[in-house]
């Protein structure tokens, strides 16, 4: 791969190239070869990209949700298709696109034997709300690390029927504490709403810089 060795979210592009022991030509008249990778449950077929003519085939994947994979690599050793395409040498020869098996234990020139490319496609989410009765605090459990500085506004609070807004938002690993303006009585429900509205540079953020949800759903607890 030609894209750097890191961590890549949803909506990142990984560019995977496949490399022949001399120049070749694709045609996609009829179709385009495509690479599958293993990416957890659904994995992704990539269409050819770019390369015709040089001995290097560019095929580019765009990280999409649910995708995940700790070291990237390609399916099998036939995950390299013509699927009605071809790809020939200039004297018209068909190629071998069998690949390397990527499960032996000493595979070489494998993408992930060559790279260190990790997919995270799976968005953050709020997992659970607490809230303190007789203080003002309402802290919501993500479902993993996030960072960020969200806008009080982004969130939504209801104890019982009325609006209970948040003053300040604190973020730190897995855990968001809201300050809100009027003391939480005993026995209330606490419903919590979370609306990404915040720019870019300051919303909820896992490592990969997937940014947290929407809440379809209000939480209450």
């Amino acid at each position: 791969s030609s894209s750097t060795d890191a961590t890549y979210k949803i909506g990142d592009i990984v560019n995977v190239q496949t490399v022949f022991s001399e120049a070749v030509t694709v045609t996609t008249a009829s179709g385009t070869p495509q690479l599958t990778l293993e990416t957890g449950t659904s994995d992704r077929a990539v269409s050819y990209s770019s390369g015709s003519g040089t001995d290097t085939l560019v095929f580019a994947y765009t990280v999409q949700s649910s995708d995940v994979s700790s070291d990237l690599d390609y399916k099998g050793t036939t995950s390299l298709a013509l699927n009605n395409g071809t790809i020939k040498d200039l004297a018209g020869n068909t190629a071998t696109i069998t690949l390397n098996d990527p499960a032996a234990a000493l595979t070489t020139n494998s993408l992930a034997d060559s790279k260190a490319i990790v997919i995270d496609g799976v968005l953050p989410t709020i997992s659970s709300v607490a809230a303190n009765a007789g203080t003002k605090t309402v802290t919501l459990t993500m479902s993993e690390a996030v960072t960020g500085s969200p806008a009080n506004g982004d969130f939504s609070v209801l104890v019982g029927s009325a609006t209970n807004a948040a003053t300040a938002v604190s973020v730190s690993g897995t855990s968001v504490t809201l300050t809100v303006t009027n003391v939480i009585a005993n026995d209330a429900t606490v419903t919590v709403g979370y609306t990404q509205n915040s720019t870019s540079s300051s919303q909820m953020k896992d490592p990969a810089g997937n940014a947290v949800a929407t809440l379809s759903t209000a939480t209450s607890v």
